[in-house]
């Protein structure tokens, strides 16, 4: 069957068409059905009330017969209760959705086969279309982490994200095709595998122009210099147990992304390593250049996510000195002299709903964090150009931006960094506090306090070494027999019944 056919005439609420696509229909009543209720406690006595759940079973059992939804027993539910009613529909139509999230225990009901493979060849539940004029429906692969005794806000109610077609906007929202997207298990442990790549500013080139009094700068890797490392970099990934592997900002050129590709079809035949996210740099052929990040898939070869970013960072006066950093400036303010990216790239994946935050980016988060609340973000991978990642004090930016990420979407964030700053810092710093690799993510699924933050302080031994964990929150971490320490990881996205 198209689609966007419907097996019978379609049924009105409020002027509103009620589909028998139960995604559809979800769409329709979810949108209909006012936020009003949500600012207080009167959905929580819906979703206790025994009438609602009966209404709901009625409304699951119907689609689950054969995958579509019945639009004259929607209607009449809705008649009957009103607003109750359509708040009973939605909690019946997000039942049987669940068993076509691929993030659910009760995945694979065979009657919901049309939504499992809607959703595996469109990234949606709702029908295929323009989602600047539809949005979307989107499975749930996360909750947020704060602290939170009972669903608070609207969409918290359902394992289900309706992404309205304002919330689209500047979002560039795909799929990563089956052949390139690993079969990462729902809550399960993925290693990361984050080499430094640089290892002082001598790696780098720096350029420095003037414009008026404001300086302009760039930044791009030693070509030279840095081929010689990846060759050892992708040995020491493909002999480890990583999965992924990440790289910091200011490690990719034209020609070093040609490279990475070559030597990628080097790995070992054994080797679990699935994507690797190349670092940023100056890319494409535009002046001045975006600063690029990209992802590729180990096995093909092919890049399945590019973002540039989207805010440059603004040195101010003396820091490119106590940086380190050579030349100028050093008397004025300095602007990254990129061209910003437009979009955000959120990618539906077997890891969850995944995208990637430039350094500065991670905290401007007005650019990002209601959209990204929205589609239910579960993994951010954020590459840094910055200082050491520090376990004190306790409001560095990175992990404050990190932990936000937690709370409000439930999130993992990978911060990788370089060693290129801490290497010339001006006041030197403690080598025991100064670590390139840190994963911060929720401490449980439950929090039954504030804070539930697990975070992987982690450390490379050299430019071409993978970061080891050091510290867990704040316990140190032991090996025995002469172990190494263990990678960190992240846990794959999932949703509860």
């Amino acid at each position: 069957m198209n689609e966007k056919a419907t097996r019978g005439a379609a049924h009105s609420i409020n002027g509103a068409e009620l589909p028998d696509d139960p995604a559809d229909l979800f769409v329709v009543l979810y949108d209909l059905l006012s936020d009003e209720h949500f600012r207080a406690r009167k959905p929580i006595g819906w979703r206790k009330n025994p009438t609602v759940r009966a209404l709901a079973d009625d409304v699951c059992v119907d689609v689950l017969k054969d995958g579509y939804a019945t639009p004259e027993l929607a209607a009449e539910i809705i008649r009957k209760h009103g607003d109750r009613g359509i708040f009973a529909v939605l909690i019946g139509l997000d039942w049987a959705m669940g068993s076509a999230n691929p993030f659910m225990p009760c995945y694979d009901e065979p009657a919901m086969g049309r939504l499992t493979r809607r959703y595996a060849r469109y990234g949606r539940f709702n029908s295929p279309g323009d989602e600047q004029e539809t949005g979307l429906l989107l499975p749930r692969c996360t909750r947020p982490g704060k602290l939170a005794a009972n669903p608070t806000n609207k969409p918290d109610f359902f394992n289900v994200h309706r992404v309205t077609p304002d919330n689209c906007r500047g979002i560039q929202h795909g799929r990563i095709s089956s052949r390139n997207d690993p079969a990462f298990s729902a809550g399960e442990a993925i290693s990361i595998g984050s080499a430094p790549l640089l290892e002082n500013n001598d790696d780098l080139h720096f350029g420095f122009s003037r414009d008026d009094d404001v300086g302009l700068y760039r930044i791009e890797p030693s070509t030279a210099r840095l081929s010689e490392r990846i060759g050892q970099v992708i040995r020491n990934l493909g002999d480890s147990e990583a999965e992924i592997g990440i790289l910091p900002e200011s490690t990719l050129s034209n020609t070093l992304l040609s490279q990475w590709k070559q030597l990628l079809t080097e790995l070992p035949e054994d080797s679990g390593l699935r994507w690797i996210l190349l670092g940023t740099g100056p890319l494409g052929t535009d002046d001045p250049p975006p600063n690029r990040a990209v992802l590729v898939d180990c096995l093909t070869g092919q890049s399945v996510l590019e973002q540039d970013k989207m805010a440059g960072f603004t040195m101010g006066e003396g820091q490119a000195v106590r940086w380190g950093l050579p030349g100028e400036p050093s008397d004025c303010l300095a602007v990254e002299d990129i061209t910003r990216g437009r979009n955000i790239s959120v990618m539906e994946s077997a890891l969850g709903r995944i995208a990637v935050l430039i350094c500065e980016d991670l905290k401007q988060s007005v650019l990002w964090e209601a959209k990204f609340q929205a589609f239910g973000v579960s993994h951010i991978f954020a590459p840094l150009f910055a200082t050491p990642i520090s376990r004190t004090p306790k409001d560095r930016w990175e992990r404050v931006a990190a932990q936000r990420c937690v709370e409000e979407q439930g999130a993992w964030v990978v911060l990788a960094n370089s060693l290129a700053i801490g290497a010339k810092m001006d006041p030197q710093l403690d080598p025991e506090d100064c670590f390139n690799c840190a994963v911060v993510g929720p401490a449980s699924r439950h929090p039954k306090q504030h804070g539930n933050y697990r975070t992987q302080f982690s450390r490379a031994a050299g430019a071409v070494e993978l970061s080891r964990v050091v510290y867990e929150n704040d316990t140190r971490v032991v090996t025995e027999g002469g172990k190494p320490l263990p990678l960190p990881v992240v846990e794959g996205g999932w949703a509860e019944p």
